[in-house]
C-alpha cells in the first residue's frame, strides 16, 4: 500500500516512540453537512493514533449547542457493537472585548451564528472498520448513511479537499519534541494550533505568534500550573497570500463579498480578499469582528497531528477578531489571545458565560428542576446550603451576595439573564470580562476536567501514574523469590505547583517512609505466600476543594506478588 504524505509524516512522528506506545493505524475522514443535513465526505487519509478508542461514544462530554453524530464500525460485513461519536457544532460564538485597544474587556455579545460550513471528523481504527455507518439521533439510532472506506480510500485524491493531502502541515517542534509528545499523547490533553494566512516566507512569523499565544494562555492559572498535562503542538500551513478576507462595507449586504456591519467602515483592510489555506474571513454572518475559517479545511489540516483533542487557529492578520465553537479562531491582534482563553473556558471546562446580556434561543438550564443541569459556574439555586460551590463561599458573606462585594458568594446575573441566575464572584472572572483571571470555581473545573476526562483521550481522564511505565507490569502476578530484593516503580506526572503525595501500601497497610516513585520489596519468610503491593498517588492541589474532589485526584496501581522459594545457592568447588 502506498502511504499518503500525511500518513508518512504521522508514521515517522510515531516511529521513535513505537516501543513505548502501540500506534494504531486509523481511517481519518472529514465530513461536511450539505444544505439538507446529509454528511458528505470531503477528505480522507490514513493516520496513526496513540489511542484508537479516543472517539468511542462516551469519551467526550456533550457540549451545549453541539450535535452528536454516532457511527458504527463494520468489518467484513459484520457490525461492531461499539459506537463511535463525533460532535458537530451548530453555532459559532461571537464574543469580543468592547474596546480592546483601550483596555475595556467587558464582553460584547452578538447573536448566535450558525456555522455556514458544519463539519466533523470520524477517526476509527483500520482493524475495526472497512465501512462505517452513520446513525440518526439517539432517539431512534437508525442507520442513515453507509460509507465504504475501501472505496473512499481509492478515490481520496478526487475528494473536494484532496489538495490538503498535497499540502502537509509542518510541525514547528523539533523531531525529539514531537516524538516525546507522541509517546505520552494518550495521557495528555492534546492542543493543536494551526495557522492561516501565512506564506512560506512567513513561517517564522507563525512560529513566533503561536509561541506568544502559548505564553499568554499558560500565564493564566490554572493552565500554567498544569502545563505538564498538556501537549501543545503548532502546525504551519502555508498559504498563497497573507492575512484574511475583509469584505467591504455595504448597507443591507446579505452575501459574503460585502459586510453590512457598520464597524467595517473603519476596517483598515476593507476590500482585501486573499487566497489562504483555510479560507479565513472577517464579517462572517455580517458581524465584522467574527473571524472564521472553513471548518472542514481546519479538520483536514489537523490530520497531520491526528491525536488532537482541541484546535486553535491563529490568523496572520492584525485586525481584532476571532470566533468560538468546537475550535477557536483568533487574529494576530495583541488582545485576541484573550478570546481563545475565554472560548477554551467554554469548550474544555464546559463553563457558562457569567454576564447578563440576553442571548435569545440559548438552551435553558436548572439546578432545581429536572431539566438540564447548569454549568459548573452558574446556578439558579439560591438556597445557600444547596449551592454547588458552597464550599468556596467566603465566610461571612450574605447569600445571595450584593454586587460590589469582594470574595466568592452568590451574585445575581449570569448566563444571559439579569435575574434568577447566579455566578460565584462579582466581576473578576474571565467568563464575565476579558482581561481578568478565572475565579476559583472556574479554575477548579479545569483541574477536575483534566482528571475526569470527557475531552477525548484519555477517556477516563489524565493519570498521575504514567500508563505503561510501571515496572514490573501490574497486569499479571509477579513471581518473587523470597530473600531477594525486587524493585517496583512507575513514572509520575506532577503539576508545577502544589504537592503530589506518594504512598506505598502492603496488604492495605501504609509502609512507613515509602513515599518515593519506587519501592524495594523484600520478604524472607515463606508466608504470606501472596502479597498485594499498592502505589497511591494523590494531587493535593489547592485548586480543588476536598468536598468536590471525590476520587478524581487519587490514582493507584496494584501488584499481586507470588512468594516462592528462595533461590538455590550452589557452592563453588575449586
Amino acid at each position: 500500500m502506498i502511504l499518503s504524505p500525511l500518513l508518512r509524516i504521522a508514521s515517522l512522528w510515531l516511529l521513535a516512540s513505537s516501543c513505548a506506545i502501540a500506534a494504531v493505524p486509523a481511517h481519518y475522514i472529514v465530513f461536511e453537512r450539505d444544505a439538507q443535513g446529509r454528511a458528505e465526505p470531503v477528505f480522507y487519509t490514513q493516520v496513526q493514533l496513540s489511542d484508537g478508542q479516543r472517539d468511542r461514544q462516551g469519551a467526550r462530554q456533550a457540549e451545549r449547542g453541539v450535535e452528536r453524530v454516532a457511527y458504527r464500525a463494520w468489518r467484513n460485513g459484520a457490525k461492531s457493537a461499539a459506537l463511535y461519536e463525533a460532535q458537530v457544532p451548530n453555532f459559532i460564538r461571537a464574543e469580543f472585548a468592547r474596546d480592546p485597544d483601550h483596555g475595556d474587556g467587558a464582553i460584547q455579545l452578538n447573536p448566535l451564528v450558525r456555522d455556514p460550513h458544519r463539519a466533523f471528523v470520524a477517526r476509527v481504527p483500520m482493524a475495526e472498520a472497512d465501512e462505517i455507518e452513520l446513525l440518526g439521533p439517539a432517539s431512534n439510532a437508525k442507520a442513515v448513511q453507509r460509507i465504504d472506506l475501501r472505496e473512499l480510500a481509492i478515490r481520496s485524491s478526487q475528494l473536494p479537499l484532496a489538495q490538503m493531502l498535497r499540502q502537509p502541515v509542518a510541525m514547528v517542534d523539533t523531531a525529539q519534541a514531537q516524538d516525546a509528545k507522541a509517546a505520552n499523547s494518550a495521557n495528555r490533553l492534546d492542543i493543536l494550533v494551526l495557522g492561516d494566512g501565512y506564506t512560506v516566507a512567513e513561517q517564522s512569523t507563525f512560529t513566533s505568534q503561536a509561541a506568544s499565544l502559548k505564553t499568554a494562555m499558560f500565564n493564566v492559572s490554572p493552565y500554567k500550573e498544569y502545563l505538564s498535562f498538556v501537549n501543545w503542538q503548532a502546525g504551519f500551513v502555508a498559504s498563497q497570500q497573507s492575512g484574511a478576507d475583509h469584505p467591504p462595507y455595504q448597507a443591507g449586504c446579505t452575501g459574503t463579498s460585502c459586510c453590512a456591519d457598520v464597524a467595517s467602515r473603519t476596517d483598515p483592510r476593507a476590500g482585501q480578499f486573499v487566497n489562504t489555506a483555510l479560507d479565513s474571513t472577517f464579517c462572517t454572518s455580517q458581524i465584522h469582528r467574527l473571524l472564521t475559517a472553513r471548518s472542514s479545511k481546519v479538520m483536514a489540516a489537523a490530520a497531520s497531528f491526528p491525536n488532537w483533542d482541541k484546535i486553535i487557529v491563529t490568523v496572520n492578520d492584525p485586525v481584532y477578531g476571532g470566533a468560538g465553537g468546537s475550535y477557536a479562531v483568533i487574529s494576530a491582534h495583541s488582545s485576541a489571545a484573550l478570546i481563545a482563553i475565554h472560548e477554551f473556558g467554554h469548550s474544555f471546562h464546559g463553563l457558562a458565560d457569567e454576564y447578563e446580556s440576553p442571548y435569545p434561543g440559548f438552551p435553558a438550564c436548572s439546578d432545581i428542576s429536572g431539566s438540564a443541569a447548569c454549568e459548573a459556574n452558574v446556578t439558579n439555586q439560591s438556597n445557600a446550603s444547596l449551592v454547588k460551590w458552597r464550599s468556596w463561599f467566603t465566610p461571612g458573606l450574605p447569600i445571595p451576595t450584593p454586587d460590589g462585594t469582594a470574595g466568592t458568594g452568590l451574585f445575581e446575573g449570569a448566563r444571559y439573564r439579569s435575574t434568577g441566575m447566579f455566578r460565584p464572584v462579582d466581576s473578576s472572572c474571565l467568563m464575565r470580562s476579558l482581561g481578568t483571571s478565572f475565579c476559583a470555581v472556574c479554575r477548579q473545573e479545569y483541574v477536575r476536567m483534566l482528571y475526569r476526562g470527557g475531552f477525548g483521550s484519555p477517556a477516563a481522564g489524565i493519570d498521575l501514574i504514567e500508563p505503561g511505565t510501571e515496572i514490573p507490569s501490574p497486569a499479571t502476578a509477579v513471581s518473587y523469590a523470597r530473600g531477594t530484593t525486587r524493585r517496583f516503580s512507575a513514572t509520575l506526572l506532577r503539576p508545577s505547583v502544589g504537592t503530589v503525595a506518594v504512598q506505598w501500601y502492603l496488604d492495605g497497610v501504609a509502609i512507613s517512609g515509602a513515599t518515593a516513585a519506587s519501592y524495594d520489596f523484600r520478604q524472607d519468610a515463606a508466608t504470606p505466600a501472596t502479597r498485594t503491593l499498592e502505589l497511591r498517588v494523590t494531587d493535593k492541589t489547592a485548586f480543588v476543594k476536598a468536598s468536590m474532589a471525590g476520587n478524581l485526584l487519587l490514582h493507584s496501581r496494584k501488584w499481586t506478588i507470588r512468594v516462592g522459594a528462595a533461590p538455590v545457592v550452589v557452592a563453588r568447588v575449586d
